[in-house]
């Protein structure tokens, strides 16, 4: 474990509590005492990376890895600030490539070194360095959609679509809707033990919402099981029936599950999106997909993943303006909805406005890498001499 000084663990606590003006400050103290420590430097980059102030995070980043050229989380932020100043491809992809050297299981340097590849127009590289990712991890979204997109721009919407559906299904956005539908998050919640669990259907269901949640879909079908032998017209409970379906991708029960939900209520939302996701994954089926998945954004219209699923079944129509509509409604309701955002990549490539797409694919990456606070990962890392 690296040591660090009263001025840094300062810098540090603040930086984590997002309190960027008194880190800037603890951080320059460092340095005015005479700390000439990469961490100090990472920090600083990182704050600065954080109020968009690309050539001092550049400085800074570079002057960590002069200190020390394993600091990875140095390579990061200064391949973060080149990307987002724009204009300095080349220096962005030497960093990733360094990146991806010093930590190479890091899925994000792959993603990022094609994305850097692909706004130079080194197509082979770019494809490759994704295809890398998802040998990595083969449920990184990003990178499928980056491959979705060079499929488009090469052959055509045609060829890209089984990359959008595919890249939809790893992304977990998608599941949390359903929680989000039934009022039922699972996070937090203590895994359930059947044999615990009241004999009755708010506990049964309750529990059934927890382990679906926590991918037990076994466990959450003798639950679901249970309270249907008791009334078979319980339409939210053949709601979570067909979502358990639709994850072990029994298409044809989660759509019988659904209509009969609907045939005893028609205002279950969670059958409703149940509904569309299974007419999503047939083919040819998208004009079913497209109409209830718009009943469901109407439904909810304060949730932008119908209005995302709605377009990804236009986008099938190759009714791409009115695709675009529902993912710019999406954009408006999250600006951080990556899968939104890709999609509306899709879009303005189809009406050959290559220049805002490729703005859109660079937000997408810019909310990716934030969610994801990779920064504070390399850093802990680096900072305990695992890195």
């Amino acid at each position: 474990m690296r040591s660090r000084s009263k001025h840094v663990k300062l810098a540090e606590g603040l930086a984590r509590q997002e309190q960027i003006a008194p880190a800037v400050e603890a951080c320059y103290q460092a340095l005015r005492v005479g700390e000439i420590d990469p961490l100090v430097y990472c920090l600083l980059a990182e704050l600065m990376l954080s109020g968009d102030f690309y050539d001092e995070a550049i400085f800074a980043a570079s002057r960590a890895i002069e200190l020390d050229s394993g600091c990875s989380p140095a390579y990061l932020a200064l391949g973060l600030a080149y990307d987002r100043r724009g204009g300095m491809w080349d220096q962005s992809i030497l960093v990733w490539h360094e990146l991806a050297e010093v930590a190479p299981e890091l899925v994000t340097a792959h993603v990022q070194l094609g994305e850097a590849f692909a706004a130079t127009a080194f197509e082979e590289e770019a494809i490759a360095s994704w295809r890398r990712a998802l040998e990595l991890d083969p449920k990184e979204a990003r990178a499928m959609y980056d491959l979705a997109i060079a499929a488009l721009k090469r052959e055509g919407m045609a060829t890209a679509l089984p990359g959008f559906r595919k890249a939809g299904e790893l992304d977990p956005s998608q599941d949390a809707l359903f929680f989000t539908l039934a009022g039922a998050s699972g996070d937090g919640q203590p895994t359930p033990v059947l044999s615990e669990v009241a004999p009755e259907r708010g506990s049964r269901l309750e529990a059934a919402y927890v382990l679906a949640h926590e991918e037990d879909l076994f466990s959450a079908a003798e639950l679901v099981r249970l309270i249907l032998d008791e009334d078979p017209d319980d339409a939210e409970t053949l709601g979570l029936a067909s979502y358990l379906y639709l994850k072990q991708e029994a298409v044809d029960e989660a759509m019988a599950c659904a209509l009969r939900a609907l045939t005893l209520s028609t205002r279950t939302p969670t059958a409703v999106y149940c509904l569309g996701a299974a007419f999503a994954k047939r083919p040819g089926l998208s004009y079913h997909a497209a109409r209830v998945f718009d009943a469901l954004a109407k439904l909810v219209p304060s949730k932008p993943m119908p209005y995302v699923l709605l377009a990804e079944s236009l986008l099938g129509l190759q009714r791409y303006r009115s695709a675009g509509e529902s993912y710019r409604a999406a954009v408006n309701l999250d600006p951080a909805c990556v899968r939104a955002r890709f999609g509306l990549a899709a879009v303005l490539h189809t009406e050959g406005r290559h220049s805002e797409a490729e703005w859109e694919i660079s937000r997408a990456a810019y909310h990716d890498t934030r969610r994801q606070k990779l920064f504070w990962v390399l850093y802990d890392d680096y900072a305990e001499g695992r890195a």
